[in-house]
C-alpha cells in the first residue's frame, strides 16, 4: 500500500516536470516568437499606413506640379540665374516703343553682392568721428525701426547679386508713367529707388531718368564651371616650331658632291 502511494506520487511529480518542461522548452519559445511576429505585425501595418498616407500626399502634389513649374518659370524669369544685360536691353526698347516714349540713356553697372538688411539700432548720441586716413568700409543699410526685415538663409552675397540700372526717357509725362508701370509689372523684377524729371528748356518735351535694381539669382556651380571654361578658353595656346627655311639649291655642274646655292642676280 505504501508503495502504491509513493509511486503514484512519484507520478504526478513526473507528469507535473513534464508539463513544466514542456511549457519551458515548447510553449514558451513558440509564445515569444508569436508575440514578436504579432509586434512585427503591427509595426509594420503602421509602416504600410504611414507609407499609404505618404502616396495620397505625393499624388495630391503631382496634381499641382504643372502649376508649380509654371510659377518656377515665373520666378526665373523674375529673377534669372544670369545678368543677360543686353536681353533685358532689347526688353526696354519694346517696352518704350509700346508706352510711346523714346529710351535716350541706359546704365548697366556692375553687379553688386547681396547684403542682408539689419533692423536699426535705437538712436543714440554718438561723438563726432576723427577724421581718418583711410575710409571705413560700408555697412549693410538698416531699415526702419519696428519692422523685422525678411531674410532667407539660402539667400547670401555669393549667390545673389544687385545690379544697378538708370534708365533715362524722353516723352509726356502719362507716356512715362506707363513706361515706369511696365518697368514694375513686367516679367523681370525692377525695384524702382529714385524718379527724377527735368523740363527741356525750350520747353517742347520731359526728360524722366528712373534708377533702379534688376537682380539675379547664380547658382555657384554653374558660375564655377563657367568660370573654369572661359579660363581654359583664354588660357595661352601651345607654342608651335618655327619652321625652318629651306635653300633653294642647283646641281653643281663640275660633278661635285656639293650643292652649290643659287643667287638671285641683282638688278
Amino acid at each position: 500500500m505504501q508503495s502504491h502511494r509513493i509511486i503514484s506520487g512519484l507520478t504526478v511529480l513526473l507528469m507535473a516536470v513534464l508539463v513544466a518542461a514542456g511549457y519551458f522548452l515548447v510553449a514558451q519559445p513558440q509564445l515569444a516568437e508569436a508575440s514578436t511576429a504579432n509586434s512585427q505585425l503591427v509595426e509594420t501595418q503602421s509602416q504600410i499606413s504611414s507609407s499609404q498616407a505618404a502616396l495620397v500626399a505625393l499624388k495630391s502634389e503631382q496634381k499641382k506640379l504643372p502649376s508649380l513649374k509654371k510659377q518656377l518659370k515665373a520666378l526665373q524669369l523674375s529673377i534669372p540665374s544670369n545678368i543677360d544685360g543686353s536681353e533685358y536691353i532689347r526688353g526696354l526698347n519694346d517696352l518704350a516703343s509700346a508706352a510711346g516714349v523714346t529710351i535716350t540713356a541706359i546704365s548697366v553697372q556692375d553687379p553688386v553682392a547681396y547684403s542682408s538688411p539689419v533692423p536699426a539700432a535705437p538712436a543714440a548720441s554718438t561723438p563726432s568721428p576723427s577724421p581718418s586716413a583711410s575710409p571705413s568700409p560700408a555697412a549693410p543699410a538698416p531699415v526702419a525701426a519696428g519692422w523685422t526685415p525678411t531674410t532667407d538663409a539660402l539667400i547670401t552675397g555669393s549667390n545673389f547679386v544687385d545690379i544697378p540700372v538708370t534708365i533715362a526717357i524722353a516723352g509726356p509725362w502719362d507716356h512715362s508713367l506707363g513706361f515706369i508701370k511696365g518697368l514694375q509689372t513686367g516679367k523681370r523684377l525692377f525695384l524702382v529707388t529714385g524718379i527724377v524729371t527735368k523740363q527741356a528748356d525750350d520747353g517742347s518735351g520731359l526728360t524722366t531718368t528712373i534708377s533702379g535694381f534688376i537682380y539675379a539669382l547664380i547658382d555657384p556651380k554653374a558660375a564655377a564651371a563657367e568660370a573654369a571654361a572661359e579660363k581654359a578658353a583664354t588660357a595661352s595656346p601651345s607654342s608651335t616650331p618655327t619652321p625652318t627655311p629651306t635653300v633653294s639649291v642647283s646641281p653643281n655642274p663640275s660633278g661635285s658632291s656639293t650643292p652649290t646655292p643659287t643667287t638671285s642676280p641683282t638688278p
